[in-house]
């Protein structure tokens, strides 16, 4: 069975650690991420949903655990995106949470054998006490061109960064400006720009 086995430990003593509080859901986080929403001691975590039924790893969970009472933990809010999957759950760089406008940046990507649904890019959350809820999404290259494109034989981590309300985020093959607040796209830079077909490399390699 797969489930997230949550704990809260005082430890105080170090050589004898007091469990204080547990909690199971199913599926599990592979990153935790301690935040404070109104006064209220939160954990946001990243991870894989799994089906309770058939244990099958459905897609990407983002939970947000209340901390508030040591004894007793709680889900207070989770959002699963069916079939994604993000990199954000084991490299904490590619992590980032916004403590004052309470905007999480996270890439995510899914990808299919056709020419549709595949996606590369990143995805902004607000989050708020019980609610985690997307709120626009960056694409860094079309579904299409995924499949067809020409590209460079290098890619690059995903990183985000926040400067004056502008959002860079770099991905795969392009880096791309966009506002925080919507979405609009500002600029982009891609690195296969006038590769021949002689040098190209597919999207993922």
């Amino acid at each position: 069975e797969r489930t997230d086995p949550f704990y809260i430990y005082n430890l105080a003593d170090p050589y004898k650690p007091e469990k204080l509080g547990e909690l199971e859901v199913p599926g599990f986080s592979s990153y935790l991420h301690p935040i404070d929403i109104d006064g209220v001691e939160l954990m946001l975590g990243i991870g894989v949903h799994v089906d309770p039924e058939t244990q099958d790893r459905v897609g990407l969970k983002i939970s947000l655990y209340d901390i508030s009472n040591a004894t007793n933990p709680t889900e207070n809010a989770t959002f699963v995106d069916e079939g994604a999957y993000s990199s954000g759950g084991y490299d904490f760089k590619s992590f980032r949470f916004l403590t004052q406008s309470k905007k999480l940046i996270l890439p995510k990507r899914e990808y299919s054998e056709g020419d549709g649904g595949n996606f590369d890019g990143f995805v902004v959350y607000d989050v708020g006490l019980g609610s985690v809820a997307p709120s626009h999404e960056i694409q860094h290259a079309s579904a299409y061109a995924m499949n067809y494109g020409c590209w460079y034989n290098a890619r690059m981590p995903a990183r985000s960064f926040v400067f004056q309300s502008k959002l860079t985020t770099i991905l795969s093959h392009s880096v791309i400006s966009t506002d925080l607040a919507d979405g609009d796209k500002l600029w982009n830079l891609t690195l296969g720009d006038g590769l021949s077909n002689d040098n190209c490399w597919p999207y993922f390699f």
